[in-house]
């Protein structure tokens, strides 16, 4: 049954995960894929970023040292105007580097720090055990306007303790700024696409938007105030913590690249088989969904199709059609061979139907996670679906995120 299963999933994998990122330009300036982080997500993202190295022009602060570190941060929510604020702890780069220590900033700062005094947040961490020399705590305002991350201080406080002397961030009018144009985002044979990425911060979420690199110089509309953005986090399960919206068009851009065939195994009622499938695409409007693909079985090759209706994609018909052929070889045992053939085919449809009709049509990756690099760190990504919807020419995925970094230095063995 799991086996058989793949039938379905496996057509719709690449589907469903890959789409996120095509590299087709169409003539308008939609994103080719956005991703709607909600409130639930963004502190384990936070967490996940640090520790993070900060190199700074030498003596601009009174530092010795050009390279700070970033032990905690915490996102507090939207600046109203599209930016965002966070609140960050500075470490000195020559801070004890064990897991203990780096952990120490991100596990005593919260949100609940957004609204209280810096100097008294600064002087908490300072005197609290494993911390260093000294302590800063700033408050960034991050923005994101075509096609550039800033991070400004705001406002900053430091503390110390043991004669050593904190010093004053406050002099930073920028502490870093990241380039979100013309990126490369797609692994081989995809590499040599470009992308730029859009960001945009509400009160308690953050948007990213993927577009094909230089076709749209203000993306701002499909940041905020988008009907379509707004209905699809309203209606999102209660369990989502992201939601994730892709072009068609993109799609099969992308399954053209990647999956142009794949192979499918197939044990059903003592059948034992291999399908390859080819040229998949998909395709579908409000509340409908169509895979369709050539599959390979034996020696015969259907036309295969898996309908999907419903505010949740629920699967309702497979097709399978075989060409039409005649069977009328002078070979008697080549000739029941075809005939066996095409009664198998007609009959392999309805009974995938049978088995599958009702269910949702939804792909997970948590046994084999997503890996993205962000700056100098990687990571990797599980997504649990939780629906799957269909609107015009988009198909959106509900879900459950976890990130993980998956560069630390492994724990000393013992």
């Amino acid at each position: 049954m799991n086996r058989a299963r793949r039938l379905l999933s496996s057509i719709c994998a690449a589907v469903l995960v890959c789409g996120f990122g095509s590299a087709r330009v169409h003539a308008d300036d939609r994103p080719l894929a956005r991703v709607v982080v909600m409130p639930e997500l963004i502190p384990g993202i936070m967490q996940q970023l640090v520790p993070m190295t900060v190199e700074l022009a030498a003596g601009l602060i009174g530092l010795r040292a050009s390279r700070v570190k970033i032990v905690g941060l915490v996102y507090c929510g939207g600046d109203g105007h599209g930016g965002a604020w966070t609140l960050g702890v500075v470490y000195p780069e020559a801070a004890p580097g064990s897991p203990d220590s780096e952990a120490h900033g991100s596990n005593v700062i919260s949100t609940a720090d957004c609204q209280a005094r810096l100097s008294a947040v600064a002087q908490r961490l300072a005197h609290s055990t494993g911390a260093p020399g000294w302590v800063e705590v700033i408050k960034a305002h991050v923005t994101w306007a075509p096609w550039m991350l800033r991070f400004a201080i705001a406002d900053a406080a430091g503390a110390d303790r043991s004669g050593s002397r904190a010093p004053s961030f406050k002099k930073l009018e920028q502490l870093k700024s990241v380039p979100t144009s013309n990126l490369h985002l797609l692994p081989p044979p995809g590499q040599d696409k470009r992308f730029d990425v859009a960001i945009g911060f509400a009160e308690s979420s953050i948007v990213v938007a993927v577009f094909p690199a230089g076709h749209v110089s203000n993306p701002g509309r499909y940041l905020k105030g988008d009907p379509m953005l707004d209905a699809e986090m309203a209606d999102a399960p209660a369990r989502a913590n992201a939601v994730a919206d892709a072009q068609y068009g993109f799609i099969n851009a992308l399954l053209r690249l990647y999956a142009s065939s794949f192979e499918i195994p197939l044990q059903l009622q003592g059948m034992t088989q291999r399908l390859i499938a080819r040229n998949v695409s998909a395709s579908g409007g409000d509340n409908t969904m169509t895979v369709t693909g050539q599959l390979e079985l034996g020696n015969v090759n259907y036309n295969a199709a898996v309908h999907c209706e419903g505010d949740d994609l629920a699967i309702r018909q497979v097709t399978l059609v075989a060409p039409a052929v005649r069977c009328d070889n002078n070979d008697v045992v080549a000739q029941l061979q075809c005939q066996g053939q095409q009664a198998a085919g007609g009959a392999l449809g309805p009974m995938l139907t049978n088995i599958y009709q009702g269910q949702r049509f939804h792909y997970s990756t948590v046994d084999r996670p997503l890996r993205f690099t962000l700056g100098d760190a990687e990571f990797a990504a599980r997504f649990e679906a939780l629906r799957s919807s269909s609107h015009g020419s988009t198909v959106t995925e509900d879900g459950n995120v976890t990130i993980e970094r998956i560069d630390r230095a492994p724990a000393p063995t013992r």
